[in-house]
């Protein structure tokens, strides 16, 4: 009612509108998170075993934080003898964005996750993390049906696209061409106006 300056019927237009670009934009998080996931997941293996969520090396440097997600994802996945994509597939994208904190520089990043981007040039880690944590900020708003419209739609579609590039260009490609986020950021734009 705020933002539409007390107008009923333009509230619920623009709630509509946010509704809209908020589903586009999660079929559009849904493939990046996906990638980044398994981009992730295909370091840590080859670096700790395909139970790296085990590993006692990886464990003593991804932080409390981390380790009690990863107990979660074990404990839902249905315990320590199920296979490892359930485990996967259980962790929160939090928790990827969580493994390109500065804390980890020198004992992740550098020796292992950065070869997620390879044989392209692996972005600078402090900039992934913040782009990463906008991404996650987005993710959860639209998660939790809060209000994404004033916020910069446009960039964060852009650094979306920009991200899933670098992490695998063909599913970029490929989420672009069937995103219909762009189309509903000008629809809402337009009844801001």
């Amino acid at each position: 009612m705020d933002a539409a300056e007390g107008d009923a019927a333009r509230a619920l237009d623009l709630y509509v509108g946010n509704s809209h670009v908020s589903m586009a934009f999660f079929g559009d998080l849904h493939y990046t998170e996906v990638v980044l996931r398994n981009r992730f997941n295909e370091q840590l293996t080859a670096a700790y075993g395909d139970q790296w969520f085990t590993a006692v090396p990886l464990l003593k440097i991804i932080g409390k934080r981390n380790r009690d997600i990863l107990s979660k994802a074990q404990h839902h996945a249905g315990g320590y003898a199920v296979p490892p994509g359930k485990v996967i597939a259980e962790l929160t994208f939090g928790f990827w964005v969580n493994l390109t904190d500065p804390n980890l520089e020198h004992t992740l990043w550098i020796p292992v996750l950065h070869k997620a981007f390879l044989p392209n040039k692996p972005p600078k880690r402090a900039e992934l993390n913040r782009d990463l944590e906008k991404l996650r900020q987005l993710r959860n708003r639209v998660a939790h049906h809060e209000p994404i419209f004033m916020m910069n739609l446009v960039l964060l579609h852009r650094l979306l696209c920009e991200v899933t590039k670098r992490l695998c260009p063909d599913t970029a490609h490929w989420m672009m061409a069937n995103s219909s986020t762009r189309v509903e950021i000008e629809r809402l734009m337009r009844k801001l106006d």
